[in-house]
C-alpha cells in the first residue's frame, strides 16, 4: 500500500496490540484509533487493513522462493527456516537429511519436555507433514512414485500442503511479505508459527473517498505455538460439611447442588499489570477461552463470577453457557471506563441451569448508593472526607431460587435458596469501607432470608482471616476492642450483629447457612 505524506493526509492512525506475540489460533483484536489534527476526529471514515507474513527462502536453494513447508517440523519445534522448500522434488532430495532432524527433534521432546509433548513427538516421529492447498499423506520418501493430490492412502504419516499460488507478494523495507487479510482482526495459523505479521491501516476520508492518513505499520514478534493445556488446578478438599460443620438437614427429603465462586479477573485490570505473566497469557481472547474450559469442566450447578466485564457478559459468557443450560443474571458497577474504544465496567454474574432451579426474585446491592445514611451521620467535618471513602462502586447480587424435579417446582417450603454473589472493595488501606460493604449486605441479607431460607453468600470479599469483615460474617458480630482503624468514625453507625450462623465452607470465598 504505497501512500505518499502530502497535505491530503489530515488522519493519523494508532494502532496498539495488548501482546506482540501473536499465538496460534487466538485472535488478534488490535484497538485503532483515528486522530485530526491532533485531536480525534469526528469526520467520518473507515480504515483499510493489510495483515502480512513475513516471507523466507527455501531452506536449501537460497535465493528461491518456498512453495512447500513441512507442518511437522513445525509441530516439533525445529527451527522455521528449515521447514521451507523451493519444490517437491528439492524436499524428496533432501528427506534423508530432514528425517534425521525430525528424530533429533523427537528425542528432546522426550527428554525434556511434558507428557503433551512426548505425545506430540511420539505422533510425529515418522511421519512428514507438509502445508500445500490441500491435505495429503505419504509413506517413507524413497524412489516410489508421488500420490495424487487430494489422496490419503496412509494417514498415519501426516499431512502436507503447497503455499497458496493466491497469496500476494509485497515487498516492505528490503523484505518480502505474504498477503494474509484483509479484516481488523487475523488469527494466526499453524504456518505462522516462527514468522512475524505486519499489519498495515490506512484511514479514508469517506466525504472524499480518498486515502487520507499515513500508512500505520505494526510488526509483531515470531508467532508462538498454542501451549500445551495448564495442569488441573489442585483443589483442596473441604471435607464433609456434617462432620465439620455441624450441618443437620432439615428434612430426609432434601437436595444436593453444587456452587463455583470465581473471580475471573476482568481485562480492565490486567492493563500495565503482572508484569511475571507473558503478555500473550493476558489478552483476553486467551484468558476466555481457557476460563470457559474449566468453568464448564467443574460442572457446577450454581456459578457465582465476580469481575466479569459487562461487554464479555453480553457477548460471551452468557451465550456460551446458555449452550450448556445455563440462565444468567448480572449486575454491573456503575462507573465505567473507555478502553477499547467502548465504556465498560465490570460486575456480579450468576449463572443456574434452568433445569434445575427457577428464579423467583432477585435483588441488587449499590454500595455506593446506600452509603448515604452512614456518611450523614458522620460528624460535619468528616463528611466530605467519609462520603468519599465509602462510596465505592462496589455491588452485590441476590438472586432467590426455587429448586425443580423433572422441570416443576418441589414444596416451597423446602425447596428455596438464596445465593449472594459480590465482590468487596479491594484496597488494603480501607478495611473500614470493606466492613460497611458486608454489614450492609449481611443487613439486606438477613431481611430477605428472614432465617426462613437457606442462604448461600459467594464473592470476593478481599479480606483475610481474622480480619474484621472475616471476623463479623463467621462469629455474627464485631466486639469493639476487636475493630481496625476507624478514622472516620464509621464502625459505631454500623449494624455489627446478624443472626444469619454463617458457616465458613472456603476460606474468603462463600459461606453457607
Amino acid at each position: 500500500m504505497d501512500v505518499q505524506e502530502n497535505e491530503s493526509l489530515k488522519f493519523r492512525v494508532k494502532v496498539t496490540l495488548r501482546s506482540t506475540t501473536p499465538v496460534v489460533g487466538i485472535e488478534i483484536n488490535p484497538g485503532v484509533s483515528v486522530s485530526e489534527g491532533g485531536s480525534f476526529t469526528v469526520r467520518p471514515y473507515f480504515c483499510v487493513f493489510s495483515w502480512y507474513r513475513e516471507q523466507i527462502t527455501c531452506y536449501i536453494h537460497h535465493t528461491k522462493f518456498p512453495t512447500l513447508q513441512c507442518m511437522s517440523c513445525v509441530e516439533l519445534n525445529v527451527p522455521v527456516k528449515e521447514s521451507y522448500y523451493c519444490s517437491r522434488e528439492c524436499f524428496i532430495d533432501s528427506w534423508a537429511e530432514h528425517k534425521k532432524r525430525h528424530l533429533n527433534a523427537t528425542e528432546t521432546i522426550s527428554r525434556t519436555s511434558t507428557d503433551h509433548d512426548q505425545q506430540k513427538g511420539r505422533k510425529l516421529r515418522s511421519c512428514g507433514s507438509w502445508r500445500e492447498s490441500g491435505m495429503l499423506s505419504w509413506p517413507e520418501f524413497g524412489a516410489g512414485s508421488w500420490p495424487e493430490f487430494g489422496t490419503s492412502p496412509w494417514p498415519e504419516f501426516g499431512t502436507w500442503s503447497l503455499l497458496h499460488e493466491s497469496e500476494v507478494l509485497v515487498e516492505r523495507e528490503g523484505k518480502i511479505w505474504f498477503k494474509v487479510g484483509s479484516s481488523k482482526n487475523y488469527v494466526p495459523k499453524v504456518y505462522d508459527t516462527g514468522l512475524r505479521l505486519r499489519l498495515e491501516c490506512v484511514a479514508v476520508d469517506c466525504s472524499r473517498g480518498i486515502l487520507s492518513s499515513p500508512v500505520n505499520v505494526t510488526v509483531t514478534d515470531p508467532v508462538i505455538e498454542f501451549p500445551a493445556p495448564p495442569r488441573p488446578r489442585s483443589v483442596v478438599p473441604i471435607g464433609c460439611l456434617q462432620k465439620s460443620c455441624n450441618f443437620h438437614p432439615q428434612s430426609s427429603n432434601y437436595i444436593t447442588f453444587s456452587i463455583l465462586s470465581y473471580n475471573i479477573l476482568s481485562d480492565l485490570y490486567t492493563i500495565g499489570k503482572y508484569d511475571y505473566c507473558p503478555s500473550w497469557a493476558l489478552v483476553w481472547e486467551y484468558r476466555c477461552q481457557n476460563l470457559l474450559r474449566e468453568i464448564i469442566k467443574y460442572n457446577a450447578d450454581i456459578l457465582c463470577l465476580q469481575e466479569v466485564q459487562s461487554n464479555h457478559f453480553e457477548i460471551f459468557f452468557e451465550p456460551e453457557l446458555k449452550k450448556c443450560g445455563y440462565l444468567a443474571l448480572y449486575k454491573k458497577r456503575s462507573n465505567e471506563v473507555y478502553t477499547a474504544n467502548q465504556y465498560t465496567t465490570d460486575g456480579c454474574a450468576t449463572f443456574y441451569r434452568h433445569d434445575r432451579f427457577r428464579e423467583i426474585t432477585k435483588y441488587e446491592l449499590e454500595f455506593d448508593k446506600m452509603a448515604s445514611s452512614v456518611v450523614e451521620a458522620l460528624e460535619p467535618e468528616l463528611r466530605t472526607e467519609g462520603s468519599i471513602r465509602l462510596k465505592k462502586d462496589n455491588v452485590a447480587l441476590i438472586v432467590m431460587l426455587e429448586t425443580l424435579a423433572n422441570g416443576c417446582a418441589c414444596d416451597a417450603s423446602q425447596s428455596r435458596v438464596c445465593v449472594a454473589n459480590t465482590h468487596i472493595h479491594s484496597s488494603p488501606e480501607l478495611p473500614y469501607v470493606k466492613l460497611y460493604q458486608v454489614a450492609t449486605l449481611l443487613d439486606e441479607l438477613e431481611k430477605i432470608v428472614q432465617s426462613q431460607v437457606p442462604l448461600i453468600v459467594c464473592g470476593d470479599f478481599n479480606s483475610h482471616p481474622q480480619s474484621d469483615p472475616h471476623t463479623f460474617i463467621v462469629n455474627g458480630k464485631l466486639d469493639p476492642g476487636k475493630k481496625s482503624t476507624d478514622p472516620y468514625g464509621i464502625h459505631q453507625h454500623l449494624k455489627l450483629r446478624h443472626p444469619l450462623s454463617l458457616m465458613q465452607l472456603r476460606t474468603d470465598n462463600y459461606w453457607g447457612k
